[in-house]
């Protein structure tokens, strides 16, 4: 079988390039892993979409990741 490791993203509402990578089943396991990683440390990216597979079979696993906003405070006219 053919793995696959494939990131997508949007970044300020435009898609950016798809970066596809092939290889063995451990070693796009590892590179799925590696995308999920990068997408929890930078906050860059609006969206994150990422998965891995196999060609013959499709997705084995997917993540998507959303830029964090921070929540409004909430504020009590009890005060």
């Amino acid at each position: 079988m053919t793995y696959y490791a494939q990131r997508k993203s949007i970044n300020n509402g435009a898609p950016q390039p798809v970066v596809n990578k092939y290889g063995t089943r451990e070693e796009m396991e590892y590179q799925f892993h590696l995308f999920c990683a990068s997408a929890v440390k930078t906050d860059v990216k609006d969206v994150d979409s990422i998965e891995w597979g196999t060609v013959e079979q499709g997705v084995i696993e997917r993540k998507r990741y959303t830029k964090q906003t921070p929540e409004p405070e909430e504020v009590s006219e009890d005060a």
